[in-house]
Order: structure tokens, then sequence, then C-alpha cells
């Protein structure tokens, strides 16, 4: 191993310690987005097998819209970046390569104020299981720094994982949701009964309360499953 490989394998030991630290996978987005504060959002999404993906991690205000527009169009960065098994990238969502790449996702991202995106696969064995993608507002490329701590994040990812990961004969593996993630399953599931609504509405209800308070989502989740933080019939509707 070169001093380099020897560096590089202490920064990642450190991220992950850091991470398991501070609420392990669901934590990762933040921090991340935290390192690279010019961007604006970070997400972390896995593949689940035949519940489609699921969004265990993110930050920034565009993150959520961003996911369930590639989920609707079935196009864009985190679908390429499973394909080809390495980063794709996007300096601009505008320029004519872009559009040619992803005449449906392309036009939309950029009317919700997203002009970047960067992805980056999490790998399992050989299989991309997760896509870290990175996104912010204005045209341009990632430092070669940024691209180095991305990449590095996406492996802290997969090592995270790396006990929630099944192999079923899949050509891509599915993911077991982590303990955290499967905690989040049963707290919407409340939210759901709570308040009458869907899957989607009740993630948002939880994550809505999360920002608006400035508390952890993990924290929320405990308070939702303890029964000690409940919310109301019609919360969420406009």
């Amino acid at each position: 191993m070169t001093t380099s490989d020897s560096r590089s394998a202490q920064l990642l030991h450190q991220l992950v310690s850091g991470l398991r630290a501070r609420g392990g996978i669901t934590a990762l987005a933040t921090d991340c987005h935290q390192q690279l504060p010019d961007l604006g959002g970070v997400t972390l999404s896995v593949s689940a097998g035949s519940q489609g993906w699921l969004l265990l991690s993110d930050s920034g205000t565009r993150s959520e819209q961003l996911e369930d527009l590639q989920n609707q169009l079935h196009e864009g960065p985190r679908f390429d970046v499973v394909a080809l098994g390495e980063p794709v990238v996007a300096a601009d969502l505008g320029a004519p390569a872009a559009v040619r790449r992803w005449p449906a996702f392309a036009p939309q991202a950029l009317a919700s104020g997203v002009r970047a995106m960067f992805a980056f696969a999490v790998v399992h064995d050989g299989h991309p299981v997760g896509v870290l993608t990175l996104y912010r507002a204005t045209a341009g490329a990632l430092t070669a720094l940024a691209g180095e701590c991305a990449a590095r994040y996406a492996l802290a990812a997969a090592t995270l994982l790396l006990d929630a990961v099944s192999t079923n004969g899949a050509r891509h593996p599915a993911v077991t949701m982590p303990a955290g993630v499967a905690a989040v399953q049963q707290a919407v599931g409340m939210v759901m009964a709570y308040t009458g609504a869907d899957a989607e509405v009740a993630l948002h209800l939880l994550r809505a309360y999360a920002e608006e308070h400035a508390r952890p989502m993990h924290e929320v989740v405990a308070e939702t499953l303890a029964g000690r933080l409940i919310f109301g019939p019609g919360a969420g509707e406009e």
C-alpha cells in the first residue's frame, strides 16, 4: 500500500467512525453538505429491490423534488450512474448535451432551480446499490478536492450499508434497510395512521418537522415511535 493509499484509508476510517457517532447513514448527506457548503444539497438513495429507490439521507431544499422527478421520469444522473457504474457529471443541465441526454429531466430540474448535478455510485461487491448525488444552482464543474470528498462519502455510504446488503441473485443486490431506516419506515406508518395521509406525505411531514424545529431526523423518528410526537388528522393538507 502506498503512502497515498494509506492516507486515503485513514481518512475513510475517520469519516465512517464520525458518521456512526453522528447517527450513521441518515446523517451522511448533511455531513457531506457541511463539508461542501457551496452545494445546494446532497442526496443518498439506495435500490431496495421491489420497493424501488429509497431516499435514505438528504440535505437541501430541492433534494426530494429531484429524487421524485427521476422516479417519475425514469431518467436522470441517478439512473445513468447505476448503468455505467462510474461518476456522472452534469456541470450544466442547460447545455445541449445534457438536454439530449435527459430530454424530460433536464428542463424540469432547471425549472426547479438546479443547474448542475454530480452523481457517484455507492458500490457493493462490484455492483452499484446506491447513488450519492450532489447538486447546486450554478453551472460549473466540481473542484478536484470536492470530487475526492464526494467519492470518499460514497465509499463511506457503502461501508455503512455493508451489513444491510443482501445479494439475492439479482444483477444489482437489493438492500435490506438498516435499523435506522426501518425505524423511519415504522414512523411513516404511524404518521399515516394518525393523519390518513399516504406514505410520501407522511415522510414529508416528518422531514418538515425536523427541519422546522432544527432537530435531527432520528430524534423526530424516535419521538414519533415513542408516542411523544403525534401528527393530527389533516396534517400536510393544502
